[in-house]
């Protein structure tokens, strides 16, 4: 599926979550696998925690507000990262 800015994506019920220092750890208990993720992908999943659901825009926005980087750039990235995301099942796309 592609992403689009007005895709709107959710945390699936079957993962958790813990902040350890500056990485989130992850943890999908459907396939078993853990996942840590850096400060950036940690403010990401951050936000994906506090929204029940968010758009990819509303995404780009607060990481253009909180990150120094070029909005093409944190473009690419955040679609690359978020389609990981997707393809591990740690998040779902919703209407």
């Amino acid at each position: 599926m592609a992403l689009t800015p007005n895709t709107r994506l959710q945390r699936v019920p079957s993962q958790s979550s813990s902040v350890l220092g500056n990485e989130t750890i992850v943890l999908n208990y459907e396939i078993g696998n853990y996942y840590e993720l850096n400060e950036l992908g940690g403010f990401i999943w951050s936000l994906l925690d506090a929204q029940n659901v968010i758009s990819v825009e509303e995404i780009k926005e607060k990481v253009l507000d909180e990150f120094e980087v070029e909005e093409s750039v944190c473009e690419q990235e955040l679609t690359s990262f978020l389609e990981s995301l997707l393809d591990e099942k740690l998040i779902e796309t919703t209407n």
